[in-house]
């Protein structure tokens, strides 16, 4: 029943964007963002979870002065949520990734548009944080704001609040859809 759930979301969400969208056999589909990171949709059965999660760095600083701001600013980001749009943050060292992490609840009941309503506001910030993050690996510190204010009104598996799209155009999204590529802005 539960997957039935995170399709409809999934379809949903491909109506919004104008593209095809469908998970494949491990449940997972991953959209490519502007030609610069990937959103990936990974539905969880035993958990009845829709998992949405980006990198925001791909290969962790050597410099150990780096390494320790970018590890003090990811923590601090991730109190609570509160600069991830409810979510957080992982870090895998031997590959060198972090990345970016929310859950959007697909049990019983479960809104067939929570992923539509939701997905703008977690690319933004996973945009904003990639900015950070670059500043730091490029010695610049913890300069600038990280999440849009309207992030901390945007509860987990619940989206954002009805007219709090990120991006403008018909649903948050703008009118435009993906190319061949299937590269998009959200």
């Amino acid at each position: 029943m539960t997957l039935e759930n995170a399709k409809a979301n999934l379809q949903e969400f491909a109506k919004e964007l104008n593209l095809e969208l469908v998970f494949d056999e491990n449940n997972t589909c991953i959209l490519g963002i502007d030609n610069t990171f990937s959103l990936h949709l990974t539905y969880e059965p035993n958990s009845d979870r829709l998992y949405l999660y980006s990198p925001i760095l791909d290969g962790l600083p050597t410099d150990d002065k780096i390494r320790l701001e970018l590890y003090e600013a990811l923590l601090e980001g991730s109190m609570l949520g509160g600069q991830m749009a409810g979510g957080g943050v992982g870090v895998a060292v031997p590959e060198g990734l972090v990345l970016m992490h929310c859950v959007i609840e697909m049990g019983i009941g479960a809104d067939s548009a929570a992923l539509r309503r939701f997905a703008p506001l977690f690319v933004e910030c996973v945009e904003k944080w990639r900015e950070k993050v670059k500043n730091i690996m490029e010695g610049r510190g913890k300069g600038g704001p990280v999440l849009p204010s309207r992030a901390a009104q945007g509860p987990v598996g619940g989206g954002m609040p009805p007219g709090g799209a990120a991006k403008p155009g018909p649903g948050g999204f703008p009118s435009k859809g993906g190319g061949p590529d299937k590269f998009i802005k959200i």
